[in-house]
């Protein structure tokens, strides 16, 4: 009987409070704190860490599964977070913005994925060791378009684009441009298929 009455008071507690906890005192906050917040935001495990001068947008029906840093990275100017309507993002994620990072629509990210568009160091090792930045390099965009799939575990790093409907499998390392309806494997990420196109396949840029 002991057991079954903790039992239920945990279920209460991750269900109807951590809910309360969400809607709200969660997601008022981010709403203060983002440039823009759509409808239907759905958030779980708390607020993410925010860190330095970053630009948040979000979409309508956006889901955080919890457990998140999103920082602006480098200098003092400010970075972009974008994601879409529709994109979900999944535990863990560390998103790390050198100039924008931008998440298009109908978006999965899994969990404990590494989006970095920011090297942290320079390459010199004399400037490294005396606490500079990178130069310009050293920053990069990052964009996943609409219905892309992002595995657990990936890294995405500065300048690359992951094209529409395309598959990151879990624990890739991605150095460069993911091609539409294909998926990518490996460290670093190569093509190992692609996908064939959907019946109803919208046409880019719709």
């Amino acid at each position: 009987m002991l057991h079954h009455l903790l039992y239920a008071e945990r279920q209460f507690r991750r269900g109807f409070l951590r809910t309360m906890w969400s809607k709200f005192y969660c997601a008022p906050l981010l709403r203060m704190y983002a440039k823009k917040v759509g409808k239907g935001l759905v958030m779980y495990e708390g607020l993410p860490k925010f860190l330095g001068n970053l630009r948040i947008e979000l979409g309508d029906r956006v889901t955080l599964s919890g457990n998140h840093v999103w920082f602006g990275c480098g200098d003092t100017s400010e970075k972009l977070l974008r994601v879409g309507d529709d994109s979900y993002i999944g535990f863990g994620a560390e998103l790390f913005s050198g100039s924008e990072i931008t998440i298009g629509r109908h978006v999965l990210i899994a969990n404990y994925v590494l989006l970095n568009g920011y090297d942290g160091h320079p390459l010199d090792p004399i400037a490294r060791a005396a606490g500079e930045r990178p130069g310009p390099e050293g920053y990069g965009p990052i964009r996943i378009e609409d219905y892309a799939w992002i595995g657990s575990r990936s890294v995405i790093l500065k300048n690359v684009t992951v094209g529409r409907g395309a598959v990151v499998a879990s624990g890739s390392l991605v150095t460069k441009d993911v091609p539409e309806l294909t998926v990518v494997a490996g460290n670093p990420a190569r093509v190992i298929k692609t996908i064939d196109p959907p019946a109803q396949w919208p046409p880019s840029g719709s």
